[in-house]
């Protein structure tokens, strides 16, 4: 009897293991294709991914990455409004909220891209890309403006 049970404890933790490397094998991949500019084969391996982990914040992450990357904007902001809520990390807040931003520049939403950026920089005041981008959105929103009022 104790053979059995210690076999099938031996055959699930084997199981688990192999669903674990597929996982990172699958995000690995999904990044060698995401650096290789093949958006759409690396969103595809990130959604494989998922299906083994669903809640796993860094595969989100980068599946919006990709999905920004082919120009599906509204589907990305929706990942990313989604991601914001699910860490307490400043640091992957701060990448979220710029990708956000970013996001929204893409889309015109001069105001929402400038918020994103704003909150991007609450959580990590150091970053310069961020820096930059919110200057740059700022004076896109300034030209408008002028460009209203003319």
């Amino acid at each position: 009897m104790y053979k059995i049970i210690f076999n099938i404890l031996i055959i699930i933790s084997i199981a688990s293991a192999v669903n674990a490397q597929n996982k990172k094998t699958l995000i690995r991949d999904g990044n060698n294709l995401y650096n290789d500019s093949s958006y759409n084969e690396a969103e595809i391996k990130y959604r494989k991914a998922l299906e083994k982990d669903q809640e796993y914040l860094p595969t989100l992450f980068n599946m919006a990455n990709s999905i920004y990357k082919q120009n599906r904007f509204e589907e990305a902001g929706a990942i990313l409004n989604t991601l914001k809520y699910k860490t307490s990390s400043k640091d992957e807040k701060a990448k979220i909220y710029h990708n956000l931003g970013n996001n929204f520049l893409k889309q015109k939403k001069i105001p929402e891209a400038i918020n994103a950026y704003k909150e991007s920089l609450r959580n990590n005041p150091k970053d310069e890309d961020t820096c930059y981008n919110l200057a740059y959105a700022q004076h896109l929103l300034d030209n408008q403006q002028q460009e209203q009022q003319e």
